[in-house]
């Protein structure tokens, strides 16, 4: 055993073998950061990339999407200096490092949307790089509307139905999503614009299982479910959306997506209120340490409305709470005042929501917000 990495003669196989080794999310993305500085210390040009689209998956799948925007571009900076670069032995579905590139580029196209820091212009320039870079390798357009349509869908319902359309004229190649995945927004699509019953056949394929997602068998049906409890949630119908929250519960992984737990606790506070408590109560700390701006936004928007509608459940004002000096609001008999804090999680939803209103030039987070809180109880806000 080596006593730091310095010590170590450089071959990325061992730094790939000590990194998948390692429990995923931050843990991991440190050993992947360890293998990125080590190829670019020996200028290994298709690891120096590899390394840095594993950091993007590993941010996006098990993380919060903050490590990828200031990794991704790093990479976009060493394939246009060395276009020529072959993919390593470990991207055996890619032809080169570009094509692997342009993979996960779509992920930064989807991660965009999340982060009001990023300006609108940056965001539609990275589209316009990613469709010149699609059309110039050879791919079609099919992806680049794909994740317009996400993209636009606070912006503007418009456009954002138009690229939904433009994205299901065109053919699938090489560089689309796998089939499930596309499958799913699709019925989300559908879901959203009053087609529940069109929905309904096209979710048939994925909730038998003939369509699967590359990340097991079971991802693209958690999905599905993610999609209908977020349905019955949005129409007020708590106690449909609440059959769905214990199937993704039952079959939870450790894929951050499934891990809807602000939606758990807003749909249990509407069914069961004694549960709701207990999720808030083991999960409070982790969505206090959230980083991607869309997360927190929804996460407060949903602990504000459960704190006000459990105000408005019980006749004391005062509820006793396990929390530790970490909380910004911290008491140390554990006695808070409910309306307290549903105004700290209350502005934190709003000061998120008018950030991304401001970034993107609509009212819709802010709409969001207001539409939410209607549900909840008498506090004011």
């Amino acid at each position: 055993m080596y006593e730091s990495d310095r010590d170590l003669p450089y071959d990325p196989q061992t730094y790939k073998d000590a990194y998948d080794e390692m429990e995923h999310g931050r843990i991991r993305m440190s050993g992947i950061r360890s293998a990125i500085e080590a190829a670019d210390a020996h200028q290994d040009t298709s690891y120096r990339i590899y390394f840095r689209l594993e950091l993007c998956r590993e941010s996006v799948f098990y993380g919060d999407g903050l490590d990828m925007m200031v990794i991704f571009p790093q990479a976009l900076a060493i394939i246009d200096q060395y276009p020529d670069t072959e993919a390593t032995v470990h991207e055996l579905g890619y032809s080169n490092s570009l094509d692997h590139i342009l993979w996960v580029y779509k992920w930064m196209l989807e991660e965009c949307a999340d982060f009001y820091q990023v300006p609108l212009e940056d965001c539609l320039k990275f589209f316009e790089d990613f469709k010149k870079r699609s059309l110039a390798y050879g791919y079609n357009l099919r992806p680049y509307y794909y994740y317009k349509y996400f993209f636009y869908s606070d912006i503007g319902k418009q456009l954002s139905t138009e690229a939904f359309h433009k994205f299901e004229e065109l053919p699938r190649d090489g560089n689309c999503d796998c089939e499930a995945c596309e499958q799913n927004s699709i019925v989300n699509f559908y879901l959203k614009n009053g087609d529940p019953e069109r929905a309904a056949r096209l979710a048939e394929d994925i909730e038998h299982f003939r369509l699967t997602c590359g990340h097991g068998d079971k991802g693209a049906w958690l999905r599905l479910k993610k999609q209908y409890m977020k349905y019955h949630m949005e129409r007020g119908e708590y106690e449909e959306a609440e059959t769905y929250c214990r199937m993704m519960e039952r079959h939870m992984t450790k894929d951050k997506e499934y891990q809807r737990w602000e939606d758990f606790l807003w749909c249990y506070a509407n069914t069961n209120m004694g549960k709701a408590l207990q999720i808030y109560k083991a999960h409070w700390k982790e969505w206090e340490q959230e980083r991607n701006p869309s997360e927190i936004f929804d996460v407060n928007k949903n602990i504000a409305c459960f704190f006000k509608k459990l105000a408005k459940e019980q006749t004391k004002k005062t509820i006793r709470l396990p929390l530790d000096a970490s909380f910004p609001l911290y008491d140390e008999q554990g006695c808070y005042l409910l309306e307290d804090l549903f105004r700290y999680y209350y502005n934190r939803a709003r000061d998120v929501a008018r950030r991304f209103d401001q970034r993107n030039g609509t009212s819709s987070y802010c709409d969001r917000l207001a539409a939410a809180l209607k549900s909840g109880g008498d506090l004011n806000v």
